[in-house]
């Protein structure tokens, strides 16, 4: 492998499964396919990206040692894709990843889901097209991000569990309560400027972190 992953796409890796074959879909570099079919961690790999010029970059690094091991697809995500066992979606706003999974001629049996923003959008739709979720929770490089992974199967999330994340509730883990945190003193700061209705909102917000705190 030319370079170690990033701590973010290390994490993403950590979360795949042993599959025949897996597909990085919008794979940007190649990077994650990459370590997937030197550690064996996949017999094939698909790699998808809507551009051409993207997907490029990621053929040039896998044709180096796994000539023939892969498929490279230019798609507007999963669209015209093969079957994989497993998919990678990240990367992506909450709501495109949304559109992905609706719009996919063929759902894996595993996805995991790396949302920019809107990852309560994420859970319902994955839960709405017959997922569990497995693993669902935030995690710190730099930035926050929320890792979502679902397999086949029914789930029933409750309110909070969709906006929060289920684990993120459960085990109330560092990164997430630093990010509530934050969240909490973001939120004072604009309650010192702002009008008493709002402020009366904000208040409400504030207590609701709170609470999820614990």
């Amino acid at each position: 492998m030319n370079k170690p992953l990033t701590p973010r796409l290390e994490k993403l890796f950590s979360e795949l499964s042993p599959v025949d074959t897996f597909a990085d879909v919008g794979c940007d570099h190649g990077y994650i396919a990459e370590k997937m079919l030197e550690t064996n961690k996949c017999e094939r790999a698909i790699i998808t990206d809507i551009s051409a010029e993207c997907l490029n970059k990621a053929v040039k690094l896998l044709e180096k040692n796994f000539s023939g091991k892969f498929t490279a697809i230019v798609a507007d995500g999963l669209k015209g894709v093969p079957k994989a066992d497993e998919a990678l979606i990240a990367g992506m706003g909450g709501e495109i990843i949304c559109d992905i999974l609706k719009n996919a001629d063929h759902l894996p049996e595993k996805l995991v889901l790396q949302p920019m923003k809107n990852p309560e959008k994420v859970r319902q739709t994955a839960i709405e097209l017959g997922y569990r979720l497995t693993r669902d929770y935030t995690f710190k490089d730099v930035k926050f991000y929320d890792v979502i992974t679902a397999e086949r199967g029914e789930d029933d999330y409750s309110p909070d569990e969709l906006i929060f994340g289920r684990d993120n509730l459960r085990q109330k883990g560092s990164a997430f309560r630093e990010f509530i945190g934050l969240k909490i003193k973001k939120l004072e700061r604009a309650k010192m400027k702002a009008k008493a209705e709002r402020a009366e909102e904000i208040v409400k917000r504030i207590e609701k972190y709170e609470e999820i705190l614990g």
